[in-house]
């Protein structure tokens, strides 16, 4: 099949044009997200480390647990601008970005957990030795980010600056020195999720 016009040269073309169709993937989401499974699903994953004192960092509106220290760079009480923040109101605690934890000790933390915010930063290497710094030796961190294999994850947000499939996910943790424990599909052409440690 040759290309013409905005046609495809070959049936795959228009396959992977469909497959990471920003727009096909919210509408998905959002029939998805009727049920309690798959509204929760996220959180759910990332639960089981909640253990001890944590940061949710990018906690935006919502905190994965009353007992963590939230983290975002909008102000507790303004509204989100972008994305799923969009509108809603901040709870976090501490306005400052995830990427400049100074104001914690060194292993001050049992855990951190980040939902849709390590795709927000430029440098996610440098993020993770900053968290690896205030975890404890066998803390724990746990991310879900966009699965750009299905999500466009740059252009589906503005403030997005870099995009994850689970494989490159799991490189960036591995190359900062962390033991996976487990990696996954959280949410199916959605997003993925990664729980490591600190050994």
């Amino acid at each position: 099949m040759k290309k013409i016009g905005n046609y495809f040269k070959k049936e795959e073309d228009w396959i992977d044009k469909i497959k990471r169709s920003n727009f096909v993937r919210k509408v998905e989401l959002h029939i998805r997200l009727i049920f309690p499974y798959y509204r929760n699903r996220e959180r759910d994953l990332l639960l089981p480390i909640i253990k001890g004192k944590g940061l949710d960092i990018g906690c935006g509106s919502e905190k994965i647990s009353f007992d963590c220290i939230g983290i975002d760079i909008i102000p507790r009480g303004q509204k989100g601008k972008f994305g799923s923040q969009k509108g809603k109101i901040s709870v976090a605690d501490y306005n400052i970005s995830g990427d400049d934890l100074r104001i914690f000790n060194n292993e001050e933390f049992d855990f951190i957990v980040a939902k849709h915010n390590l795709e927000h930063y430029l440098f996610p290497e440098k993020v993770l030795q900053e968290w690896k710094r205030v975890i404890k030796k066998g803390g724990k961190i746990g991310v879900v980010v966009p699965d750009d294999k299905y999500v466009n994850s740059i252009k589906l947000d503005p403030t997005h600056k870099v995009c994850f499939t689970l494989e490159s996910l799991e490189k960036l943790f591995k190359d900062a020195g962390f033991i996976i424990l487990e990696a996954g599909v959280a949410i199916k052409h959605w997003s993925i999720y990664l729980i490591a440690e600190k050994p």
